[in-house]
């Protein structure tokens, strides 16, 4: 077996371990540490720099890589201000450096590579070098578009776009990616590997709310035409159980005059925190003679990246397929 080879396994089997422990810490606390995705990009990195040595790349390729981290960066550190170059202490100096590598990375490759065809680049008919410097530029791209995404609030977790941020510098694109298992040959087109998995994970994500209607019917929760619609994106469960993992609780009280209704609410309060008020809530309820109460959790999304790993290798790019028939 070729060292690229098992580079691409090695690399397919860390991050596999990386997104279960982010997975898993995500779903458990709704969090992940800064330091799990800086920890692991160290090893991510260190593959990246080991296969540029192995296939030889040209200087600006290697430059490329503190570009970016630099771009990583943001999603955890300010800029450094030249303003206030008086006040920086040694980290802002290492991370300004990391700036300036990346820039030469930029401006190095730019001319090295401005007679590039851009059709022979497409169809991979360039050279490695050239085709590696602007796959890199690429990347840069779009962990741009996932910052911008998260600054704009589109993408509401920032452990989420920190994880699509460290897929985009681990799989710079599908040769960084062992052949897929079931669809192998030749496609013409194929999105960024990052992008192939958020879309992987959306499609994945679908699959919860039938999961969650059979879940509640086989227990039993189903018996109106109002459960339907509570059952696709929240479970009943008794009220002594509630308390164990942060949950927004949909049940509630309606108080009017002499007379109390139990409604269910299909979203919770803008204002209602899912670490907050749940033993109150529980109280009243059970005050009440409520004995279950419809609550809903957190989906994490990093959970989803994690499971969108099984297609992304078995299959690959699913738009790419589909467009191949065309």
């Amino acid at each position: 077996m070729e060292i690229i080879s098992i580079i691409a396994i090695v690399r397919v089997s860390a991050l596999v371990i990386c997104m279960a422990i982010a997975a898993k810490s995500d779903y458990d606390n709704l969090m992940v540490p800064d330091s799990h995705w800086l920890n692991w990009s160290v090893i991510f990195v260190f593959l990246l720099f080991l296969e540029m040595i192995l296939v030889s790349t040209s200087i600006s390729n290697f430059y490329m890589i503190a570009a970016l981290l630099a771009i990583f960066s943001i999603a955890f550190f300010e800029i450094p201000q030249i303003k206030n170059i008086l006040e920086w202490k040694k980290f802002e100096f290492s991370l300004a450096f990391l700036y300036l590598i990346g820039l030469v990375g930029i401006i190095g490759g730019a001319l090295e590579n401005q007679n590039t065809d851009f059709i022979s680049l497409v169809l991979g008919e360039e050279s490695p070098e050239t085709v590696l410097w602007w796959t890199l530029i690429l990347s840069m791209l779009i962990i741009s578009l996932y910052l911008i995404a998260w600054k704009s609030k589109i993408i509401q977790g920032g452990a989420d776009v920190k994880a699509l941020i460290l897929l985009t510098i681990t799989f710079p694109s599908w040769k960084f990616i062992p052949e897929p298992l079931f669809m192998q040959g030749e496609i013409l087109f194929r999105l960024p590997p990052s992008l192939v998995m958020f879309v992987w994970a959306g499609l994945v994500f679908l699959l919860a709310p039938p999961v969650l209607i059979f879940y509640n019917y086989k227990n039993g929760n189903i018996s109106s035409r109002h459960d339907i619609i509570m059952a696709w994106h929240s479970v009943k469960v008794p009220i002594d159980e509630i308390g164990s993992k942060p949950v927004w609780i949909l049940t509630e009280i309606l108080e009017e005059e002499d007379e109390i209704k139990e409604i269910n609410r299909i979203l919770p309060k803008t204002n209602y925190s899912m670490f907050d008020e749940i033993e109150e809530k529980k109280n009243i309820l059970k005050s009440k003679g409520i004995e279950s109460a419809w609550v809903a959790s957190k989906h994490p999304f990093i959970v989803y990246l994690f499971l969108s790993l099984v297609p992304l290798l078995l299959i690959g790019d699913l738009f790419g397929i589909i467009a191949s028939y065309f």
